[in-house]
């Protein structure tokens, strides 16, 4: 069974509560989870040795105290690298986390959103969620076209959202409504339950249009309090940010409002 995103605005946990603790980490993720969020949002890449962990760059270099590619090195060698010091002495000794790992801890606590960073990563991510009977509770994010339709082919219940990295790539920022605009249509044709796009690209004229074309809206990443507003004022329905703690009480308050207008 697909997830089904909720009747509220969500709210998304950007690499887990990432603003003050490190990014991909289970102190992150699992301090996330304490607040209160809808979903916890984590980055996929592939080792060498073909083992999923969480990452977002494709190098260790800035978040741990190894160096090198993460294609290039076995789960046997980065899960003993340090991935808090980065962020500050208080922190020293995070580990690495597999995907695995994350999946198992978090099982029956939160919704995870599972951002493929290296579309070798979909089908082992596929493969570890569904394995662990995690599908209704995890969306796949950061996929074009082609890596949607490899994850529908390898299963019809996981939600995939259309990320649209590949389509602004290269183009003059000037098209980029556009070009969100037209993404709805895509998002529809392929299968994919939303699409995810940056917040700046976000106005009522795509929220509509996606809304009517029966996609969602999955806006990325929101720390600015008024802009975060603006977005649940205009329907979005899923916001990611680095600071849940700053955004949930403004989510809170407007389920509460919506409460009392909306008996």
């Amino acid at each position: 069974m697909p997830y089904v995103t909720p009747p509220w605005t969500q709210i998304i946990a950007h690499r887990g509560n990432s603003g003050p603790l490190p990014e991909n980490t289970l102190i992150a993720i699992d301090s996330a989870i304490e607040l209160g969020v809808d979903m916890v949002e984590i980055d996929v890449r592939l080792t060498k040795d073909g083992v999923p962990i969480l990452m977002h760059s494709d190098r260790v270099d800035d978040t741990t105290s190894g160096t090198g590619l993460v294609a290039s090195l076995t789960w046997e060698e980065l899960m003993v690298l340090d991935a808090g010091s980065w962020r500050g002495p208080e922190f020293a000794g995070q580990s690495l986390c597999s995907l695995q790992e994350v999946l198992e801890s978090t099982a029956g606590r939160v919704a995870l959103n599972l951002d493929i960073k290296d579309p070798a990563a979909a089908e082992p991510t596929v493969i570890a969620a569904v394995g662990a009977g995690a599908s209704a509770g995890v969306a796949i994010t950061g996929c074009g076209e082609p890596c949607i339709r490899r994850v529908g082919s390898l299963t019809s219940g996981i939600s995939t959202l259309l990320n649209l990295d590949e389509l602004l790539a290269g183009i003059d920022p000037t098209e980029a409504p556009a070009v969100a605009l037209r993404s709805i249509d895509t998002a529809a044709d392929i299968g994919a339950v939303a699409i995810n796009v940056p917040h700046t690209l976000v106005d009522t004229n795509l929220v509509d249009k996606a809304h009517n074309a029966g996609i969602g809206v999955w806006a990325f990443t929101i720390d600015d309090e008024t802009r975060f507003v603006e977005l649940m004022d205009m329907g979005v329905d899923s916001l990611t940010t680095n600071w849940p703690e700053r955004m949930l009480p403004l989510a809170r308050d407007r389920i509460s409002k919506d409460r009392i207008n909306h008996p």
